[in-house]
């Protein structure tokens, strides 16, 4: 009779359990777009990283605009109050109905799957935006709205906007494993933050793999940094083999050949850091004329900072 009973009661969780599964999967599948998107809305008003900016996001055919005001205020803190902190306010951000007002750029998700993936933390932003050639076709891309044309600074504000709008809470967390990756470049990988002069990502390569492999992606024409967390392998750098373990990091320069095999039947797992977009240094200036331009940048920027110590 008491082993009926515990039976009983067994089946009895199990189908409770089942029912509580099966409600949580229906109401993250209920989420309509307008309340994903204004989950992210509201999660933007109390991020330090927030910009200034109007955006469209189109969703299928579905449109929608973002505009958002930072907010920020300076204190003087210091025995002379030489120094200058600052308060991160609520930040002032809607969210609206149809296409943004002026031309700007937009974010275009194919389908509301995407954007539901994003919104679970199954894929990241720039994980469904990852391209090894640019005619590849993904999940998520920035486009122009006609009538407007993007320039590096506002490829630069996108990425920003991507990487901090579309992830929550001021802490943001990424999930890296390959279940939530997509492929790329021949490895599985997962964006893990994405700004304008550095790509960072985690990378599995699987047995009988190889990264850039192909035909246009053994060189370019930015560094990559690649650190090996998991695994064993191969690189071909340049005109040199190296065998890759666990606890090793390799710095490629810009145009030197890389490749990487995995002969193994463990994956091979790691970060890459990209230092910036290739495309953006196949146009006359190389990475290295950037790096005394940004020196040109702190020079200024460190006379700025002085005159105004002086004049307080």
């Amino acid at each position: 009779m008491k082993v009926k009973n515990y039976k009983k009661r067994r089946h009895l969780f199990f189908f409770y359990l089942l029912s509580v599964i099966s409600i949580l999967s229906m109401n993250a599948q209920d989420k309509s777009t307008k309340n994903i998107l204004q989950s992210f809305v509201d999660s933007y008003k109390v991020d330090n990283m927030a910009q200034t900016i109007t955006f469209g996001v189109l969703v299928g055919d579905d449109w929608w605009h973002v505009q958002s005001e930072r907010k920020q205020e300076g204190y003087r803190v210091g025995k002379k109050k030489q120094y200058t902190f600052h308060n991160f306010l609520p930040n002032v951000v809607t969210l609206h109905k149809g296409k943004p007002i002026s031309p700007t750029w937009y974010f275009h998700f194919a389908d509301k799957k995407v954007l539901d993936n994003i919104d679970q933390q199954i894929w990241t932003a720039s994980t469904a935006s990852a391209k090894s050639f640019g005619s590849d076709v993904v999940g998520l891309n920035i486009y122009d709205l006609e009538g407007f044309k993007s320039g590096i600074k506002d490829d630069a504000i996108a990425y920003e906007i991507m990487e901090h709008f579309w992830k929550k809470g001021q802490a943001e967390i990424t999930y890296f494993n390959r279940d939530g990756s997509l492929p790329t470049h021949g490895v599985d990988h997962v964006g893990l933050y994405t700004m304008k002069d550095k790509r960072i990502g985690w990378f599995s390569i699987g047995p009988e793999q190889a990264a850039n492999s192909e035909r246009g992606l053994d060189k370019g024409q930015v560094p990559n940094l690649f650190i090996i967390t998991k695994g064993k392998g191969i690189a071909e750098l340049g005109d040199e083999i190296i065998e890759l373990t666990t606890g090793m990091s390799i710095f490629i320069p810009q145009y030197v050949k890389h490749v990487i095999y995995n002969p193994n039947e463990e994956p091979l797992e790691g970060i890459v850091v990209l230092f910036g977009d290739n495309i953006d240094y196949a146009r006359g200036k190389s990475y290295m004329d950037f790096l005394e331009q940004q020196h040109e940048f702190y020079k200024s920027y460190d006379n700025s900072i002085s005159n105004k110590s002086d004049n307080n």
